[in-house]
């Protein structure tokens, strides 16, 4: 999920390419941005390539 938020790719777009309703992916990406302490797609990523993640 979060390689895809890497991409710039939207949330629908997320949603469309695994087959997901976008609200799911709106969950999935909460939950990751309050595992990684972070409040921001863009912090999201970039603690996630810190923590070695994300390439």
């Amino acid at each position: 999920m979060l390689a895809e938020v890497a991409r710039g790719l939207t949330n629908a777009e997320i949603a469309e390419r695994l087959a997901l309703r976008p609200e799911t992916v709106k969950a999935y990406l909460r939950s990751a941005m309050r595992k990684l302490d972070v409040h921001s797609r863009h912090h999201a990523v970039a603690a996630a390539r810190r923590a070695g993640l994300l390439p």
